[in-house]
């Protein structure tokens, strides 16, 4: 692979994803990506008082930027690698590199977020941990899926248009269902279940993991399930992209 096809891939896939991102309204996504996130954690940090509302508030921020990196991959990693998907029919540019460079801004953007979530721990008394291989595992899990789900998403768009204006409020629904303003073991028998059938209650837990030692066991076999349904969401995503379109405005959309 030439350096030309790396810089190819990621100029043309960057470009696609700040586009979408930041540059329609650069304004906007500043203060929803970098602004908001930074105030809430200010909120909650700084003026929580007693010792449960410290204990508790990392546990929720954590949590949400591992959302945030899943909701993400989706707007602007999975349907952004839709529209340029005539990359990944060239013979120079394997898919890997193209999952690399969709990627590129929100694994940036979740970046930010640990950031401001470990300057929040240090000017508070929170005890934290370094960077661990559970907030990368967590990671992993957030984008590979948030990344298959965006293509799928892209696809059903193309066939049924007001699928994009269904598609926030299933994001908003992917919130509720998965684990961030509450725990897993507050479902009540029911958490080894839903530990298996949403990775995204892993990948939080895991990032939670991370960051602190209060974090809660999770069942057997969990991480391995969740690591093989989201490996499965993106394969199914790649897979999807290869498929030729049954109408020119779709193939050049």
């Amino acid at each position: 692979m030439s350096p030309t096809a790396t810089l190819l891939a990621f100029g043309v896939l960057g470009k696609g994803c700040l586009k979408r991102a930041f540059f329609q309204a650069p304004i906007r996504a500043l203060s929803k990506h970098i602004l908001l996130p930074a105030a809430l954690l200010w909120f909650i940090s700084f003026l929580a008082s007693g010792t449960a509302a410290v204990d508790s508030w990392p546990m929720l921020a954590i949590a949400g930027a591992v959302w945030l990196l899943f909701a993400n991959s989706v707007n602007y990693g999975g349907m952004v690698l839709w529209h340029e998907r005539w990359l990944l029919r060239e013979a120079f540019i394997p898919a890997w590199l193209l999952v690399a460079a969709a990627e590129l801004v929100p694994i940036t953007l979740f970046a930010i977020h640990l950031s401001l979530i470990h300057l929040a721990l240090l000017a508070s008394s929170f005890p934290q941990r370094g960077a661990t291989v559970e907030t990368l595992a967590a990671g992993g899990i957030a984008a590979a899926s948030g990344l298959g789900a965006g293509i799928l998403a892209a696809r059903l768009t193309g066939f049924r248009p007001n699928f994009a204006f269904l598609l926030p409020k299933l994001l908003l629904a992917s919130l509720v269902l998965t684990p961030v303003l509450y725990r897993l073991s507050a479902l009540h028998g029911l958490e080894g279940v839903w530990a298996m059938a949403n990775p995204l209650s892993v990948a939080t837990e895991l990032g939670r993991a991370g960051i602190s030692i209060q974090a809660e066991a999770l069942p057997r076999y969990a991480i391995p399930v969740a690591c093989a349904l989201s490996g499965a969401i993106l394969c199914w995503g790649l897979l999807t992209l290869r498929v030729r379109s049954t109408s020119f405005a779709e193939e050049h959309g």
